[in-house]
């Protein structure tokens, strides 16, 4: 126990730096030995859910007569055209 005590800043030093170690084995080269993505051959009620949407929207027919309706046609743009403004440098981040 007298080293311990003589070299407390080593020690917390080399526990730091195993729990470095094995915080990166665990989170960055998928140490863990759990795989984040589960397949499985069963379809749940709510995918089910989804693809009835998904293939409804196919039915859907949009009504383009409403773009020559006369209160159509008589809306009036407001946009503001913005004029051309010289560019930059190439790099901006290039050293003057």
């Amino acid at each position: 126990m007298q080293f311990l005590k003589d070299n407390k800043l080593y020690v917390i030093i080399i526990l730091l730096a195993l729990a470095g170690v094995w915080a990166y084995f665990m989170f960055f080269s998928g140490g863990g030995g759990n795989s984040a993505t589960v397949t499985t051959d069963e379809t749940s009620p709510l995918s089910q859910d989804v693809l009835v949407t998904l293939s409804n929207l196919h039915t859907i027919k949009l009504d383009s007569t409403i773009f020559t309706d006369p209160v159509f046609v008589s809306l009036t743009d407001y946009g503001v055209a913005i004029p051309p403004q010289a560019a930059g440098r190439r790099n901006p981040f290039a050293p003057l």
